[in-house]
């Protein structure tokens, strides 16, 4: 995008004229004038700079947050109902590679072979999360009961200081088969109006109400070195394929970006069932 400088309204090269000879008799300006002349379109010149500056950090657009997620057309003023399928080869190669539709993933509910595959990249700090485990999940589990969807829980644990404790106390109440418990207990007594901070004790809180049955063996995985390593990788892995917010979930071949209502979702995944069979 080219920027151009405001044209002067009330001059052209037409209006201006040499000076008219001096007391002296000899043309132009004196040393004192040329000088205020000089520091004058000095000035003209700075502020046109800040200008343009100004108008190239307003106007720029930003990054993509998803290599390969489809761009917003500003201009539309059509409301999307659901997401739209990807078709970047890359960005295809990128989420078929996230399912992995293994049938003994503590962190995963619904068969395995289901035609639609939600995968959710999700921080038990983030407000939008607890929203969207709030409001939008309770609306799917029909979908999971009737074989349609299966969902994936994938950490990103970075919102809070917190945030890969919980993510590692989620994975110790997966060891004991009760992980989507714990994941309800935590987001059923979270606040989608703040960032939840989390303790140990209160983790182990969340575990007892999910019905964990081996409370030191949680505490035990819950800080565990492979655990810390691996929700530092799955976070790092996130970023890597530029995952960079929670809630962010691959549906089949469609992505959504950040909390959307039950309706979308679900009108999402209703459309990727019927491109899968």
């Amino acid at each position: 995008m080219s920027i151009k400088p405001p044209a002067d309204p009330g001059a052209s090269p037409a209006d201006f004229h040499a000076p008219a000879p001096g007391p002296s008799g000899s043309a132009g300006a004196t040393p004192g004038q040329q000088s205020r002349r000089t520091v004058i379109v000095l000035l003209v010149v700075i502020a046109i700079l800040l200008a343009v500056i100004a108008g190239l950090l307003l106007t720029r657009t930003p990054m993509t947050t998803f290599t390969g997620a489809p761009e917003p057309t500003p201009t539309s003023t059509v409301q999307e109902t659901s997401a739209p399928t990807l078709t970047a080869p890359k960005a295809l190669e990128i989420v078929h590679g996230e399912v992995t539709r293994d049938p003994d993933d503590p962190r995963a509910k619904g068969k395995a072979d289901a035609p639609v595959v939600m995968v959710i990249y999700s921080d038990f700090g983030c407000p939008y999360c607890t929203l969207f485990a709030q409001d939008v999940e309770p609306g799917l589990s029909d979908l999971i009961e009737d074989g349609t969807l299966r969902i994936e829980w994938r950490d990103l644990a970075q919102i809070t200081p917190t945030s890969p404790l919980a993510a590692q106390a989620g994975i110790a109440a997966g060891n004991q088969g009760k992980f989507w418990e714990f994941h309800d207990a935590v987001y059923a007594d979270a606040d989608p109006q703040s960032h939840p901070e989390y303790t140990e004790d209160s983790l182990v809180g969340f575990a007892q109400k999910a019905g964990v049955p081996d409370i030191e063996r949680f505490r035990t995985d819950m800080n565990d070195s492979a655990t810390v390593t691996a929700v530092e990788e799955a976070t790092q892995h996130a970023r890597d394929i530029n995952i960079q917010g929670t809630p962010f979930l691959i549906v089949n071949e469609a992505v959504i970006n950040g909390y959307r209502p039950a309706d979308y979702v679900r009108n999402t995944i209703t459309e990727q069932a019927a491109h899968a069979s």
